[in-house]
């Protein structure tokens, strides 16, 4: 169940949106899910973040590295945070709403450590702490600079440059009000039936529950929160052996088939609940299931792994993906994508 609703504002794009990465970042996950379902145990993790802000333009007409977001400090507290996972008086579920102002409950009870979006919300929360402060910072020297716009002339061509950043309207500075962090996380091992494990993906922004007034730089840190906008989950490589084909020889013996499972949708409603609740069953039965059938088409084995997946664990939407890697001697993979809802099935004959 969701809390109660909050109305939420989100200020629109800037005219230029400018954004720090960190890419494949490797971050041993001090708990995490465990493909044997032992508490507790360590993971590895591979994450990448994109940062993005309004706007790295004073930055770059000032070559100031103070006008502009410090990746080497994002990744060290990063790297903190991530190594006191689960130490935190506050559960990062808390802060967490959806674009439509709710609030996943059964997140605030689960193990930080074994829900992919609990982690994820840790490093975009850090993202966009770190662009509050550098924002907050930027406005103290803009006053500095302002106060001292006299005396220019005799300063230094660094500090020249900064008055003028400062003075003109067409090279605003870094502001916090606009605020997105878009965080990929991958655990290679979390999973046994799949050769690429976990990945996960999730859009945040900055929210103000002041819906109806202007946002302004002033705004209280009370009068905002982190949004999800979107996420994603991806099961890549369910590795399978069946029976699948129209040609003679692919009746007699079974061959490698390679299942991809996607889910995705606006962040933070129950349909991601239900993804994390079942993927690690849900893979187990697709692969094991797989493996008992003999389809003539692809198609045919999509469909009977969409049906598992939604009909059987409840999951309202999934993306599946099913490629024949020996089907074609100069081709790597080939086979088809099918997307496919609980509605689809309903009246429909197993």
């Amino acid at each position: 169940m969701a809390e109660q609703r909050v109305n939420v504002h989100i200020p629109s794009h800037p005219p230029v949106l400018d954004s720090v990465r960190l890419r494949n970042i490797q971050l041993p996950l001090p708990a995490a899910p465990d493909p044997w379902h032992r508490p507790g145990k360590a993971q590895p993790c591979t994450a990448s973040l994109k940062l993005s802000y309004s706007s790295a333009v004073a930055a770059a007409i000032a070559d100031d590295v103070s006008l502009s977001l410090d990746y080497g400090k994002l990744y060290r507290r990063l790297d903190e945070d991530i190594r006191n996972l689960g130490k935190h008086p506050e559960n990062p579920g808390h802060r967490m709403i959806s674009v439509d102002g709710s609030r996943r409950d059964e997140m605030l009870a689960s193990d930080i450590g074994q829900d992919v979006r609990l982690t994820a919300g840790i490093v975009a929360h850090c993202g966009l702490g770190l662009l509050d402060e550098t924002a907050a910072g930027v406005r103290r020297m803009s006053h500095v600079h302002n106060t001292q716009r006299r005396s220019s002339a005799s300063a230094g061509s660094q500090s020249q440059a900064l008055a003028a950043v400062f003075s003109s309207s067409s090279t605003s500075p870094i502001d916090g009000v606009f605020g997105q962090c878009e965080v990929s996380l991958h655990l290679p091992k979390a999973l046994l039936r799949a050769e690429e494990g976990l990945k996960y993906r999730s859009v945040t922004v900055w929210g103000y529950r002041q819906a109806n007034e202007a946002v302004t730089d002033d705004v209280g840190e009370s009068e905002r929160c982190p949004v999800v906008l979107e996420e994603e989950f991806r099961i890549d490589g369910i590795r399978c052996y069946c029976i699948l084909g129209v040609n003679s020889h692919e009746r007699v013996e079974k061959q490698a088939v390679i299942v991809s499972l996607e889910f995705k949708g606006p962040g933070q409603l129950p349909w991601g609940s239900t993804v994390v609740n079942t993927y690690q069953a849900m893979t187990r039965a697709v692969a094991e299931r797989v493996e008992a059938t003999a389809f003539q088409t692809v198609e045919a084995l999509a469909t009977f792994v969409a049906r598992i997946v939604t009909v059987e664990f409840g999951n309202e939407r999934v993306t599946v993906r099913v490629e024949k890697p020996s089907a074609l001697a100069f081709v790597e993979g080939s086979g088809v994508e099918i997307t496919r809802s609980q509605a689809f099935f309903e009246g429909r004959d197993a």
